[in-house]
């Protein structure tokens, strides 16, 4: 019989999910005030791809902030998500 809880794997990319939309809301928000209302796509380069090793090493700083409080636990569980969405599985 099923249990009906969500993977660990599908909560994470969830949160990721929702971190993104947010992100691209707030971007569309921050447009709309500026007054470009122009409609083209607009692609985003996030700079070079990080490393797993260097994804890893932000998500140990980010717990370890969240850990002495510096953060709530929405933005630590959004900063994780987009993090974690950065990971490369070969």
């Amino acid at each position: 019989m099923a249990t009906g809880r969500s993977s660990f794997a599908k909560r994470q990319r969830d949160m990721a999910k929702k971190a993104k939309a947010q992100a691209k809301r707030e971007k569309r928000l921050d447009k709309s005030e500026y007054g470009d209302d122009s409609d083209t796509e607009e692609v985003v380069d996030d700079g070079p791809k990080l490393s797993n090793d260097d994804v890893m090493a932000r998500i140990e700083d980010l717990h370890r902030r969240y850990d002495d409080g510096q953060m709530d636990l929405d933005t630590f569980d959004e900063q994780r998500a987009a993090l974690m969405a950065q990971i490369s599985v070969d």
